[in-house]
């Protein structure tokens, strides 16, 4: 019996390797040789779904920076100015 099953995989195989020329890995590989506007067109939009992480995290990173810069400019100016409210620590309430 298991003879039969090994002769059968064997035989498989080996008609499977006979008929290589005919195989493709996959769907795309029909289509990516030669020029075709249906290859050149699924190459664009995997570039474009590869680069759209980091577009994003570099809009956000680009945003970070430019939310420091603009608030470090206005730290500037702030502290040469009083505060508007006066914080106290009263040792008292506190019981420390």
């Amino acid at each position: 019996m298991t003879k039969r099953i090994v002769f059968t995989l064997l035989g498989a195989w080996a008609l499977l390797a006979a008929l290589a020329a005919d195989a493709r890995a996959c769907a795309v590989c029909l289509t990516g040789f030669g020029e075709d506007s249906t290859a050149e067109a699924f190459n664009w939009s995997v570039l474009f779904l590869m680069a759209t992480p980091y577009l994003v995290v570099g809009s956000i990173f680009g945003w970070l920076c430019y939310r420091y810069r603009r608030a470090a400019a206005k730290g500037q100016s702030l502290q040469e100015r009083e505060p508007a409210v006066k914080l106290t620590w009263n040792p008292k309430e506190s019981e420390r």
